[in-house]
């Protein structure tokens, strides 16, 4: 049983009328990979739940009422410093055509998310404030300030001042949120000052007056505005990356004004580790890190879900972007699918072994974008079709000649997909084949000996041609590791690579020979 399961088996026991399963994103630059591991953790829940016959429902929230509270890195600070502390959804498109800032970068991650299979409904947050929706929490926070206060002042060091709100006006003379002050709640309307030197990333203007806080003008603070959002959308569900889920973070912060503040349950929390790219921390606000985008450009929607599906929530992933991960990574799906394929033609053995066969089968499953093949299907391996394309060779003709038929409609589809990929990773490959490659003597004798034997051999069979390659071995004084490091050291400019006959025949036998034959 995989984490998903486990966990909506806990939710199930609750026995809710609905279970609103819910995320939520600040758009405040382009939404890097790390926020796509939320979405699918969620997507995934949701759709157990219905699997289970449970009535649930799924929204994402895109928080657009923030204040920019840093210029990405790709943005010319001169033109958007001006804005810093506006909240995001005042602020224009960096492009034509979108509705605001935050549109822009929502907008791109959407396209995201939707092509891997996930659709949930969209609140932005904007619109619960300025239709009025959050009134009713404003008031309950801002009449309950001082509980709110004393919670603050437990979790935390830094000790809030007596006359602290848990508020951010929108100023009424420079239009920032992200500089006001509020310091008095009369019932009706909050007292602010637009402080000039309150946050190191935005300047207020110094205006001082009064408002309502109700209809859009100000939200509340972070920590006070997430358990708000819970109990007015009616969110049951919701998890988010360890630093908000640890001790001491903002989910716990957030469960206690629930239960002092706000007579409202916390939603069921699902801790998740974060989604890295080579090992480094990533930041929309400020740019840093790869994008979902970049990252749903260089594999497959289906293996992109996968990268995501089949990580236990409690481990973190650190994805690499270099062919190597990515060979292994469509080799991995593949597993995936046959022990799904195995599953459906009712050949999984008892124990422990049928235990993660059908753990795999369920990956599968649940990383597919479209509906899986109800039979069997030839899967083309990843790796060789990189190989293939890398030589010029016919791709088609050599998986038919390895199937030893056609493919099917089904199995030349699945080809094309990985060609087109396969092809983002051509160009960096065939720029390292000038690249001059040291041999020892013993291993050009060992890689000439297998072109000789190439040579006298009329055979096309990989497994023919992997036998050769053994014979070469036992006639040489070489180590395995040697001999195989120099023989895809030639053909892949890599000490390792496909298997060796299936390599072969990929280049083809002519070229192979020739590859060998100029060693000196």
């Amino acid at each position: 049983m995989i984490w998903v399961d486990r966990e909506v088996k806990e939710i199930i026991k609750r026995k809710k009328k609905l279970e609103w399963v819910d995320d939520m994103k600040t758009p405040s630059g382009r939404v890097h990979i790390g926020s796509l591991r939320g979405v699918v953790v969620h997507d995934m829940v949701y759709k157990v739940l219905i699997e289970n016959g449970v009535n649930a429902k799924y929204t994402y929230v895109f928080d657009d009422h923030d204040p920019m509270d840093a210029i990405p890195s790709y943005l010319e600070y001169k033109k958007w410093e001006k804005y810093a502390g506006m909240q995001l959804y005042k602020i224009p498109s960096p492009e034509k055509g979108f509705k605001n800032f935050a549109r822009y970068y929502a907008d791109e991650f959407i396209k995201v998310f939707n092509s891997i299979g996930s659709y949930p409904e969209i609140i932005w947050a904007s619109q619960l404030y300025n239709g009025g929706k959050m009134n009713g929490v404003i008031k309950i926070i801002l009449d309950n300030a001082e509980k709110i206060r004393n919670i603050y002042n437990k979790a935390f060091d830094k000790k809030k001042p007596k006359d602290w709100y848990p508020f951010n006006v929108v100023c009424e003379k420079c239009k920032k949120i992200g500089t006001t002050y509020v310091y008095k709640w009369d019932g009706k309307e909050v007292y602010y000052r637009c402080e000039q030197k309150m946050v190191a990333w935005a300047v207020g203007c110094g205006y001082e007056g009064k408002t309502s806080p109700y209809d859009g003008n100000g939200k509340l603070v972070w920590r006070v505005d997430w358990p708000a959002k819970w109990k007015v959308i009616g969110i049951t569900v919701e998890g988010a990356g360890k630093d908000h889920m640890s001790a001491g973070g903002s989910y716990e912060i957030a469960k206690i004004i629930c239960d002092k503040v706000l007579s409202y349950s916390a939603p069921y929390p699902i801790p998740y580790e974060f989604f890295n790219v080579r090992g480094k921390k990533m930041s929309s606000s400020k740019g840093l890190g790869v994008s979902a985008k970049e990252i749903a450009e260089l594999v497959p929607p289906s293996i992109l879900r996968f990268i995501i599906v089949r990580t236990p929530i409690h481990k973190a992933i650190d994805f690499d972007t270099d062919l190597d991960t990515i060979n292994k990574l469509f080799d991995d799906y593949d597993i995936c699918l046959n022990a799904y394929f195995d599953k459906i033609e009712n050949k999984i053995p008892e124990g422990k072994k049928g235990e993660v066969l059908l753990d795999f089968a369920r990956i599968a499953e649940l990383s597919q974008v479209n509906s899986l093949p109800k039979k069997r299907v030839y899967l083309p391996r990843f790796r060789t079709v990189v190989n293939i394309l890398s030589n010029n060779d016919d791709v088609l003709r050599f998986f038919e000649s390895h199937k030893k038929s056609k493919l099917t409609k089904e199995e030349a589809d699945i080809l094309n997909e990985r060609i087109r990929y396969a092809k983002k990773f051509i160009k960096p490959m065939t720029q390292k084949v000038s690249k001059k490659i040291k041999l020892t003597k013993s291993q050009i004798k060992f890689l000439k000996t297998i072109a000789d034997k190439l040579k006298k051999s009329d055979s096309n069979d990989a497994i023919e041609m992997q036998n050769i390659i053994f014979k070469s071995l036992k006639e040489n004084s070489l180590s395995p590791k040697e001999a195989f490091s120099s023989f895809y050291m030639v053909l892949t400019q890599k000490p390792y690579g496909a298997k060796a006959g299936e390599l072969i025949k990929s280049i083809g036998v002519s070229k192979v020979i020739q590859s060998f034959e100029r060693l000196k």
